[in-house]
């Protein structure tokens, strides 16, 4: 069955290139939805004249731009290099007008401006706009032809060719190139994409240029304005996660106050759940079980789609700088609250309502208090700054059982970092895994040695981990990583 429509654009030189460039005037890759629309557009009015345009076009494009493509794409350096250039500038006229005056002096160079061009490179020469499908194409036919009638994507010298065709899941999983998703949170790329009413705007548009000129003078063309702006990401570039950080304090807030991390980094993650639970009265955004405790029903842990849709409570270890001994792991002066992308709003509420807060053990004892934490704070930024090599300063509780065999147990890592939000794309490319009962910091555990969180079986092991690219933390994956366990701090 055809779960999508690919329209595919395939530049023809030999080394692939593109020199668009989006609002911003900087190199815009990939080339946007819009871009590709316009191509569309332009490809049906030659195609379909007049009458035949609003007839048979019209209803694709209509039907097309309510859509928003994902993108697979070449790949692309992370950094462009360009070059100047000088063109005529119009003026031709001028200059014509000078020799027929016997001015043989005046040259062309004397009517050349300046023009800088920043060439995007591609490392392949096709980009496909995946359109999702729930049902048939209603407009395959037209919409093929019109893509086979683009000839330009970018600038003029961007010459392309264009197809469609309708694919299985399989096949769109198959296509070569980097995948560009849209997002909710606001990361990643901003490109433009039709909506409701582009198509109209761009009919408007061609009218007013065609009678810019009259007997009133000339009429400046307006630009397009009806588009939206969408953010994209590679799949493999994982968004951030929006927290909140705290450091701990006495209950007197005469200092700071420090708990052993494999003894107590459970602990620290009940109590901190408990506190957030207790300022949520008033709790705007449903039912605080699942989002706050994890649970679905009493004493049921959340499960399926919503799985990830909660808090997770990080005890932060402090990361202690010992000249040239390098780094050590130390004792828990810090917790962190992270929660999924796309829930800014909650992270907000907890952090101006969690300042001053106690922290209570289970037989009643107030044994910190919570302090909000600077952003810029060195010990928080080697737990959430990007970097592409991460290890464990608290082990990885196994989600499932690996029977001691090492390729079990590498499924068994990679499938946890892909529960833990990561995209698979990126976890089939992580460039190296490594796992061991004995930490790879100076300062942590045995893993074996960490008061594990309760109802919780599986074998623990300290990991590394080495990324293509640089990926955001909190970074915390395993059965654990909700309480604490399992979480990565930046190598880097």
């Amino acid at each position: 069955m055809n779960a999508a429509l690919c329209l595919t654009i395939r530049f023809l030189d030999p080394l692939p290139h593109f020199h668009g460039r989006g609002a911003d005037g900087d190199p815009e890759w990939p080339p946007s939805p819009l871009r590709l629309f316009q191509a569309l557009v332009s490809a049906s009015a030659n195609t379909w004249r007049d009458g035949q345009f609003r007839e048979i076009a019209s209803p694709a494009l209509q039907w097309l731009e309510k859509l928003a493509p994902v993108v697979t794409a070449p790949h692309v350096p992370s950094e462009s290099f360009g070059f100047r250039m000088y063109v005529p500038n119009n003026s031709g006229d001028l200059m014509t007008a000078a020799w027929a005056r016997g001015d043989t002096e005046t040259s062309m160079a004397k009517f050349r401006v300046e023009k800088d061009v920043r060439p995007t490179h591609l490392s392949g020469d096709a980009v496909h706009y995946v359109y999702a499908l729930d049902g048939p194409c209603p407009y395959f036919g037209v919409l093929q032809q019109a893509a086979r009638s683009i000839t330009h994507l970018g600038w003029g010298i961007d010459m392309v060719a264009g197809d469609a065709s309708l694919h299985s899941a399989d096949e769109v999983a198959k296509l070569d190139g980097e995948v560009w998703r849209p997002t909710l949170d606001g990361g990643g790329t901003a490109l433009r994409v039709p909506k409701v009413g582009t198509l109209d705007a761009l009919m408007t548009k061609h009218q007013a240029f065609l009678n810019r000129l009259s007997s009133d003078g000339f009429k400046p063309v307006p630009p397009l304005a009806v588009f939206d702006v969408v953010h994209y990401r590679r799949a493999t570039e994982p968004a951030a996660k929006p927290f909140a950080a705290f450091s701990i304090l006495k209950p007197d807030a005469s200092g700071n106050r420090a708990f052993d991390t494999a003894r107590r980094c459970r602990d620290v993650a009940a109590w901190s759940r408990h506190a957030t639970g207790t300022v949520c009265d008033g709790w705007p955004f449903g039912s605080t079980e699942g989002f706050v405790h994890g649970h679905d029903g009493p004493s049921k842990q959340l499960k399926g789609d919503r799985a990830n849709d909660r808090f997770m409570y990080l005890p932060i270890p402090s990361i202690e700088r010992r000249g040239d001994l390098g780094n050590h792991v130390g004792a828990i002066r810090r917790v962190l609250i992270a929660a999924p992308p796309g829930f800014q709003n909650r992270i907000d509420w907890i952090r101006r309502r969690l300042p001053g807060q106690d922290l209570v053990s289970l037989d009643g004892e107030i044994v910190g208090m919570l302090n909000l934490l600077p952003t810029k704070d060195w010990v928080l930024n080697r737990y959430t700054q990007p970097a592409r090599t991460w290890s464990t300063v608290t082990p990885v509780v196994w989600p499932g059982h690996d029977d001691r065999d090492a390729r079990k147990a590498e499924t068994i890592l990679r499938k946890a970092f892909v529960q833990a939000g990561l995209a698979p794309e990126l976890v089939a490319a992580i460039e190296e895994l490594d796992w061991r009962t004995v930490g790879f910091r100076a300062g942590v555990d045995l893993a074996h040695r960490y008061a594990k969180p309760d109802h919780m079986n599986g074998r623990m092991y300290h990991v590394r981990v080495r990324f293509p690219h640089p990926v955001p933390g909190p970074l915390a994956v395993g059965a654990g990583r909700y309480r604490g366990f399992g979480l990565f701090a930046a190598e880097d």
